[in-house]
């Protein structure tokens, strides 16, 4: 089976936007999935161009929440729950939720990374403490990871089904998937969380991620293939090694 895939369009802003209605994803399989940072979960997925063009050209079409999805004001205490959002009939948001599609298990989860260290920079540095909600709460360092922990909890169960087995998260699983540049960053642990241990005694045919805006050559940890395909900010010219028609295979 093949699955195409890319993350991190950010179409919540017009620059990205225009760019992707001027260089469209090529279609090369019948999945697309898309691994977070797509747009604001408290506005409406089914009026964007994008999201029609791909439902045209897909035949099933999976998005999982970034942390961006939360930027807007949607309730993020709502990423502890299985979640499925039906954008269109064959579009769907969602989190915590495995889907089947032929022999193949689907496992989708923003995962988010686990903040042990740097705490105070990590809550000064990112949007995330000062631009989601938790219910009617500042986001806190303590929700952030109480979420992690319901999200690993949910992969940690997931895995052990049999059968061929492909992650979908936003966060990167492993310090791995890290370009040097970022790597000993204070702020690393908003981005990362390092599963290789776990990944190295799963049987996980292919791990998505994304939220890092760098893309690296695919590589494997044990048998698991790690893959990305991050947009990024056209604005930053973060999209110079984004595949408009990257797959995976499972075989």
């Amino acid at each position: 089976m093949k699955i195409q895939i890319c993350s991190d369009l950010h179409l919540e802003f017009p620059q990205n936007r225009e760019w992707l209605q001027a260089n469209p994803l090529i279609p090369k399989a019948e999945t697309l999935i898309i691994a977070g940072d797509t747009y604001y979960l408290d506005r409406d997925f089914s009026k964007l161009d994008f999201i029609n063009k791909v439902s045209n050209d897909f035949k099933h079409v999976y998005l999982i929440p970034g942390n961006h999805e939360y930027y807007g004001g949607y309730d993020v205490s709502t990423a502890l729950l299985s979640k499925q959002i039906d954008i269109k009939n064959n579009v769907h948001l969602i989190n915590n939720k495995s889907v089947q599609i032929e022999d193949v298990n689907l496992i989708f989860s923003t995962l988010w990374s686990k903040i042990e260290n740097n705490a105070n920079e990590i809550k000064i540095g990112m949007n995330d403490f000062r631009l989601i909600k938790f219910k009617e709460e500042q986001f806190t360092i303590n929700h952030y990871n109480t979420i992690h922990d319901k999200a690993f909890n949910f992969l940690s169960k997931e895995i052990k089904k049999d059968g061929k087995k492909v992650v979908i998260t936003h966060h990167l699983p492993s310090e791995e998937c890290n370009v040097n540049e970022f790597k000993g960053s204070l702020l690393n642990e908003a981005f990362c969380v390092d599963k290789t241990d776990f990944i190295l005694n799963s049987d996980i045919d292919y791990w998505i991620y994304g939220h890092s805006h760098r893309n690296i050559t695919d590589f494997k940890i044990g048998n698991t293939k790690m893959v990305t395909n991050q947009l990024g900010y056209i604005g930053l010219n973060e999209h110079q090694l984004f595949n408009y028609e990257k797959v995976i295979e499972i075989s």
